[in-house]
Parts: structure tokens; C-alpha cells; sequence
């Protein structure tokens, strides 16, 4: 009887080795790579289709983030106005979730210097600053070309320049991500 202990014992442990290795040896599903499958989703921000998108930094400093912004869902935010907002920086809500911005602070006069050009098809807008902006970081940089890319022209993204006191800066496309 003792032999035969033995061998159940070893069959039993044989069996458990087994289905561990079947365990750690997977399901037979290969590894792949990176898959491209296009553009990234779009999503709908909430509020009127008239609400604008502001984009502020994350309370991290590592990206921008969209912020909705309306002044009622029958109008809409022209871009002079927009960009004043958005030079002041992120208040209420915003500015409650730790989110900050990458522009420089300008006064009440300077802001009143800001500008933003008609939109052209097959050039965009541009966006004047009153400060430089050869310097800026990229996430100021970005934080103007999401903005007047996304809520400057109803419908469309657009490309946008930013002119400040020293440079343009050439039109680019809203990618919060590069």
C-alpha cells in the first residue's frame, strides 16, 4: 500500500506541475507590436455647440488639458475675448482641479493688445500676442494653437501662427499629445 501511496502522491504532484506550467506558459496568443489604427477618437465636450475650448496645463506640467468654456447656449465667444480668457488663466472649476498655464501674465493693457486674425481657408489664424514668444514652451505654444485651432472658427480645425512682439511663429495644427 505504501507503493502505491507513493505513486498517487507523485502523479498528483506531476499533475499540479502540469497545470502550473500550462499556467505560466500562456494561452498561445503571440506578442505583437504597435498596432497604427488611425486618428485618435474625438470626443464631445459637454455644454452648447457654441461652447468654446479652452486648454489649460495639467496640475502635473506634463500636457494640456481641454477646458469648456460658454457664456450662454445661444451665443458664441469671439476669439479678442477668448484669448483674454485664456491669457488670464484658468479660474473656478479649472483652477480648483490643480490646473495651471504656461503663458506669461500680462496686465489689463497689454491684454487689451491681443489680436486674432480673420480666418483664411488655406492659411488659418493667427494669434497676436503682446509679448514674445520665441521663447515660449511648448506647452504655451500649445495652449494657443488648441485653443484658436479648435473654438476660433466654428466647425473647423484650423492651423494657427502665433505673432508675438519679436517673431511669428509658423501655423501649426492642434496635437495636444506631440
Amino acid at each position: 500500500m505504501t507503493g502505491r501511496t507513493t505513486r498517487s502522491r507523485a502523479t498528483a504532484a506531476a499533475a499540479a506541475l502540469t497545470g502550473c506550467a500550462l499556467l505560466l506558459a500562456g494561452c498561445g496568443i503571440k506578442r505583437t507590436g504597435v498596432i497604427e489604427s488611425g486618428h485618435a477618437a474625438t470626443v464631445k465636450v459637454p455644454g452648447s455647440k457654441n461652447a468654446a475650448t479652452l486648454y489649460f496645463v495639467s496640475k502635473d506640467g506634463d500636457r494640456v488639458v481641454p477646458v469648456p468654456f460658454s457664456i450662454g447656449t445661444d451665443y458664441m465667444l469671439a476669439p479678442v475675448p477668448l484669448l483674454r480668457i485664456l491669457l488670464d488663466g484658468p479660474t473656478g472649476p479649472a483652477s480648483a482641479a490643480g490646473l495651471t498655464t504656461a503663458l506669461p501674465k500680462v496686465s489689463d493693457t497689454q491684454s487689451e493688445a491681443a489680436t486674432v486674425s480673420k480666418y483664411v481657408p488655406d492659411k488659418g489664424i493667427t494669434v497676436g500676442v503682446p509679448f514674445p514668444v520665441a521663447g515660449l514652451s511648448d506647452l504655451a505654444r500649445k495652449q494657443l494653437v488648441c485653443t484658436f485651432g479648435v473654438s476660433a472658427v466654428r466647425d473647423t480645425v484650423t492651423p494657427v501662427a502665433i505673432q508675438g512682439t519679436d517673431t511669428t511663429l509658423p501655423a501649426t495644427d492642434c496635437n495636444p499629445r506631440r
